[in-house]
């Protein structure tokens, strides 16, 4: 039964009738041939009926509320669960108020409002997410100083970065090596687990190879994004390619290449970051010529994976061969027809390069201490290399007052009256005084 809801229960000559909890039902006979109960609130409770010949009725009757009170109860405790989130009741609506929420939480009041009709969002619109500061670091390394890195795609465990598949007897626990930070999979224990460890020496290793030219860090950009926003990142050029239709019109179009990286990450509970990315490394290729314009190798991937705050994804795999053949030989004796092999060598080079992105999210907070001192230190380095500049970190002054750097204030009929002059001082000189 429901709250307002009443039964009809038919009974021959109705001695007396118990009601166990009359907060629940009520119960009334009529001429001793029918009980009439009342559903009164929501809960649980017993009717029994005692007929005149002794016979004993018994019944188990549950009340819940009506679909409206049901769906209020249901909608109050979906909002509790929601930070920042004020509820009111105002007749038979909800009244839901908040400021400064999160773009996750107005998702959510927004699919709920759509749910529950009797719900009425005055909810702040501006939403207000966590930031992400994400440090990428796009290197390519050969691939013989890779192996000393400890870099193995595949099932060998071994010291620095470690990536792949392993078996797991049932009951072990994690795979795990000192001085690492191991990722647990959501596979089922006692089958194939995915592992993934970060050595804390890595940074280390790669700016050692750097430092000793033997590796290259082709882009090393920090982007700082909103929870859910996208983040880009391109350097390199564009490259001019010429296309003539069947009329023999022709048209100039701009193609990107160089280091192009796209990251949306999303915080998630407990601090973990989801991202997806997608890294393209590309470069020109004079190997072969075509009319339109020079063609491009490229090296792509796009993937999305889930870290914790302050740990590193490596992307690997980006393998890139070059082979070339160089003779040496003694001018005049190498190229007689018999004997010149004696006096000339040949000697075969392949280049093989590993291309390695390493991205590391750190969930930041606008007043945490660690961000305002980037952003004293990047001034500092921009006032120290740039110092014709330090007045754009300067605030404005008072009305009349202007730095030695800024240009008089004048009508606009002035300045287009004013002779063309190469001298600085005397530019000004002449804006000041018409």
């Amino acid at each position: 039964m429901t709250v307002g809801e009443v039964r009809v229960i038919q009974a021959e000559d109705v001695a007396r009738v118990a009601v166990g909890d009359g907060h629940v039902v009520n119960a009334l006979t009529t001429e001793e041939k029918e009980v009439i109960v009342f559903a009164k609130n929501d809960g649980h409770t017993s009717i029994q009926i005692w007929l005149e010949n002794g016979d004993r009725l018994a019944y188990q009757v549950e009340v819940s509320a009506s679909e409206t009170r049901r769906e209020r109860y249901e909608l109050q405790s979906l909002l509790r669960k929601l930070p920042g989130v004020e509820v009111r009741e105002v007749g038979e609506n909800l009244i839901v108020q908040g400021d400064h929420l999160s773009d996750r939480v107005r998702h959510q009041l927004r699919s709920l409002s759509e749910r529950y009709g009797q719900m009425l969002d005055l909810t702040d619109n501006q939403g207000w997410d966590q930031m992400v500061l994400l440090d990428v670091q796009v290197v390519e390394v050969p691939r013989n100083a890779l192996r000393q890195l400890g870099l193995r795609w595949g099932d060998q465990l071994e010291g620095g970065v470690n990536a792949g598949l392993a078996w797991e007897q049932a009951g072990k626990g994690l795979l795990g090596r000192p001085g690492e930070t191991v990722v647990p999979t959501e596979l089922l224990h006692g089958g194939m687990q995915g592992y993934f460890g970060i050595n804390a020496l890595l940074s280390a290793r790669v700016q050692a190879l750097t430092e000793i030219g033997a590796a290259t860090v082709l882009a090393q950009p920090q982007l700082l994004a909103r929870s859910g926003s996208t983040a880009e990142f391109l350097a390199g050029g564009e490259l001019p390619y010429t296309n003539t239709d069947r009329n023999g019109n022709s048209t100039t179009q701009f193609k990107p290449y160089g280091v192009a990286l796209k990251i949306t990450p999303s915080v998630q509970t407990g601090g973990a970051v989801r991202s997806f990315i997608d890294v393209e490394v590309s470069s020109i290729d004079n190997s072969v010529a075509v009319e339109n314009g020079p063609p491009l190798k490229t090296r792509r991937t796009t993937t999305e994976f889930n870290v914790q705050s302050g740990q590193t994804l490596v992307l690997s795999g980006f393998i890139s061969r070059e082979q070339s053949r160089n003779y040496a030989q003694v001018p005049g004796l190498g190229s007689m027809p018999v004997l010149g092999s004696l006096f000339r060598s040949e000697r075969f080079q392949r280049n093989e390069t590993e291309l390695a992105v390493f991205v590391t999210p750190h969930v930041v907070d606008a007043s945490r201490p660690e961000l305002q001192e980037r952003v004293h230190r990047a001034q500092a380095i921009v006032a120290t290399q740039f110092p014709e500049a330090n007045g754009l970190n300067a605030p404005l002054g008072a009305l009349g007052e202007r730095p030695s750097w800024a240009l008089p204030v004048l009508p606009l009929s002035v300045w287009l009256a004013l002779p063309v002059s190469t001298d600085e001082s005397e530019f000004l000189k002449e804006a000041e005084h018409g």
